[in-house]
């Protein structure tokens, strides 16, 4: 065998150890600043494509931990809690919503396009019993250290029907959209503070110097993950906290979103772990 089939041997090894085993067990931490007067000293943390595990406790109480340890006024989520198509490889949702109820603030969510292929209404009903407030083309307003904020939950565009007019009915500024699917993004021609979605996974696997090989969303690897401004709206895509199809990450590690408001011309958006 020659020194340069060895170290291809090694490299190969080394990747597959890594997206294997080192990178979907990680969790980073990454923040964004995004400039609102009226929603200025709020912090949101963001969490989405949970896709849970028969026995994925442990990861499920990190991110509870790391979750209150980032003190958030509210979090929202972006849905696919199950793993799979079906129920069969997914952790007892009833355990499931009671750790997240242990999150030291009020939670939103809609579903995702696993959630409603293992069983939506259940899913639902569960989340909702927990306390957990779920969305599905639909606003709720809140109170946010003494402002209003309306929170507005579109449905999954895969499974599901989108309807942005219904959900914006009777809303005001300031508002925040969740969807599981950023591909809504060009829809929401209303103002709205911040647009957060999940799905892509940030591609998952990615190799060095190049873009993710794939990902699920019409515009490509475009809409992996970060801060989009392609319009007059921002909108955040999470790299997710699970895998899905391959249980493998690689140069894309599990993250949870972290967004601080704050005053119009002070935004810095380099991420920090």
């Amino acid at each position: 065998m020659t020194k340069q089939m060895m170290v291809l041997i090694a490299l190969i090894l080394y990747v597959l150890f890594r997206s294997l085993f080192v990178e979907p067990n990680s969790l980073e931490v990454n923040k964004y600043e995004i400039e609102d007067n009226l929603l200025q000293g709020v912090r949101i943390v963001f969490l989405s494509d949970f896709h849970l595990k028969k026995h994925d406790y442990k990861r499920l109480d990190k991110i509870v931990m790391l979750t209150n340890k980032q003190q958030p006024d509210i979090v929202l989520m972006g849905g696919d809690f199950a793993n799979g198509h079906n129920n069969k490889n997914t952790m007892d949702m009833n355990i499931a919503a009671q750790k997240l109820n242990l999150i030291n603030a009020p939670i939103y969510t809609v579903l995702g396009n696993h959630d409603w292929w293992s069983n939506g209404k259940e899913i639902t009903s569960i989340l909702k019993q927990n306390g957990i407030n779920v969305l599905a083309n639909s606003a709720i307003r809140t109170i946010v250290k003494r402002r209003y904020l309306d929170i507005i939950g579109l449905e999954d565009l895969t499974t599901r029907q989108p309807n942005v007019e219904r959900a914006f009915s009777r809303t005001r500024t300031p508002r925040i959209v969740i969807t599981h699917n950023p591909d809504v993004y060009y829809d929401i021609m209303d103002e709205v503070s911040l647009i957060l979605a999940g799905h892509t996974h940030g591609g998952q696997f990615v190799l060095p110097f190049t873009p993710p090989l794939f990902v699920p969303s019409k515009f490509g690897s475009q809409f992996a993950s970060g801060l989009i401004m392609n319009t007059h709206n921002k909108m955040i895509i999470t790299k997710g906290l699970g895998t899905s199809i391959l249980p493998v990450r690689l140069n894309c590690k599990p993250e949870i979103v972290v967004v601080d408001f704050v005053k119009k011309g002070t935004a810095n958006n380099k991420k920090r772990k």
